[in-house]
Formats: structure tokens, sequence, C-alpha cells
């Protein structure tokens, strides 16, 4: 297996238990940033900092420049605050393709 195909696999897992537990929001599942980290480094075979650059490159998750994060607005909290968001649509790609035969 290489190690894209590793990734690929271990994200779709990641994303459906996270589907299970909150659902999907405007094609987002939004995450704690710590269970997010959490999920990523329980497989080390990167680190974290790598994993996460190679999720914002290949639009695994919603972020903004600077950070694997967005603003949300939290609506317990009635603030915004930063939250991982795994995108949805192309978790639906990767794992349609991921099913295909040749």
């Amino acid at each position: 297996m290489t190690l894209l195909e590793f990734v690929l696999k271990e994200y779709l897992s990641i994303v459906k238990l996270l589907e299970k537990r909150y659902g999907v929001e405007k094609e987002r599942i939004i995450v704690e940033k710590e269970e997010f980290k959490q999920l990523l480094e329980e497989y080390p075979y990167i680190g974290f900092k790598a994993k996460t650059r190679l999720y914002k490159d290949m639009n695994l998750i919603i972020h903004d420049k600077t950070s694997y994060t967005i603003p949300y607005k939290d609506k317990e909290l009635k603030k915004a605050v930063r939250k991982v968001a795994i995108n949805y649509k192309t978790y639906q790609t990767i794992k349609f393709f991921h099913h295909q035969k040749m």
C-alpha cells in the first residue's frame, strides 16, 4: 500500500466515524481541534503538521490560509471559535472512487 492509499484509507475511516458522531452541516463536518488532532495522531506514520498540510493540500479539510481550522459560530457559546471543518464533498468523491472496480 502506498502512502497516499494509506492516508486516504485513514481519512475515509475518520470521516465515517465523525459523520456518525456529528452529522453533516452545509457539506461539512465540524470537529474540535483537539479531537481532530487525536484522530490524526492515532497512526503516527507521519507527523501531525505534515498530515494537516497534506489534508489542506488535498482539500480534505476546509481551512484558511494560515491554519488547518476555520472560524465557526458556536451556537452554545454564541461566539466564533476555531474548529476543523471536514470537506464532506471531497469525502463523498473519494469514497465513490475507492469503491469502484477497475
